[in-house]
């Protein structure tokens, strides 16, 4: 086999040039070099010893990462490499005996279970609320131009007859936007809020949700809006802020610790 390494922690402009050499070169494996290791769970909430490392996953899940800030590898970087088909392995720089995370095309694990718990607390909800979206064909698309107006991409977007909740970054955030999508639609809801993903590669099957849900409720922690699209890799919990932490061990703890 042919790898091909990186001998740092790249950025973005430089895994660029990374994967671009490593398609050019027709390697079989490229190797990036991180100070940490792609977990269950992030060690500095969950505490080290339930924090598992990942040994497989697929380019799906990087990217559902990738969305919420916790890259890998960057989308375009990652891009070039899944569409040939090149494995890429995540190793931590500080344990180089550790075989690191392989990041496959068409990785699907052999049993069903979760593999990652991650998310943001740096994100806000917006919803769109208006008697008059139900049954309208292309209601959401005048939502959807006011947000490109400013230049705003959603992470999650939640809906039912009268009402469209989308997820954004904080730091994209703008007055302007709110005050252009009330002088537009019925009512506008904006709030501060956490996302919480639970992630895998093979999470298609009855009753991981239902843990999930029965985890955050144990802990009293309600779930203001939630998203899986039908190739569940990834269910996407709203949640307060404050309760970002404890929710994270919570679902650490009933799906993924040992």
């Amino acid at each position: 086999m042919f790898r091909f390494k990186s001998i740092f922690n790249p950025d973005i402009y430089s895994e660029v040039t990374f994967s671009k050499i490593a398609v050019e070169l027709k390697a079989d494996e490229a190797v990036i070099h991180k100070e940490f290791h792609l977990s269950s769970a992030d060690p500095n909430i969950v505490g080290v010893k339930k924090s598992i490392p990942v040994g497989f996953t697929n380019y799906n899940v990087a990217d559902q990462l990738a969305d919420i800030g916790m890259e890998a590898i960057h989308p375009k970087a990652s891009k070039p490499l899944e569409l040939t088909g090149i494995n890429i392995r995540i190793k931590n720089t500080f344990e180089p005996e550790h075989p690191g995370t392989v990041i496959s095309k068409d990785y699907v694990g052999e049993k069903s279970k979760v593999e990652i718990i991650s998310g943001t607390d740096q994100v806000m909800a917006i919803e769109v609320h208006d008697p008059s979206m139900v049954g309208e064909v292309g209601f959401d698309l005048h939502i959807m131009e006011i947000f490109r107006k400013y230049g705003i991409s959603y992470i999650l977007k939640s809906t039912n007859a009268n009402s469209i909740t989308q997820i954004i970054w904080q730091k994209d955030f703008k007055k302007e936007l709110l005050k252009d999508l009330k002088e537009n639609f019925h009512e506008i809801t904006s709030k501060e809020v956490a996302l919480i993903c639970v992630l895998g590669t093979n999470i298609a099957q009855p009753g991981i949700l239902s843990k999930a849900t029965a985890a955050l409720a144990k802990k009293n922690i309600n779930i203001e809006s939630f998203s899986q699209s039908l190739k569940q890799v990834n269910m996407q919990f709203v949640i307060q802020r404050n309760h970002y932490k404890q929710g994270i061990i919570a679902l650490n703890n009933a799906l993924c610790a040992i």
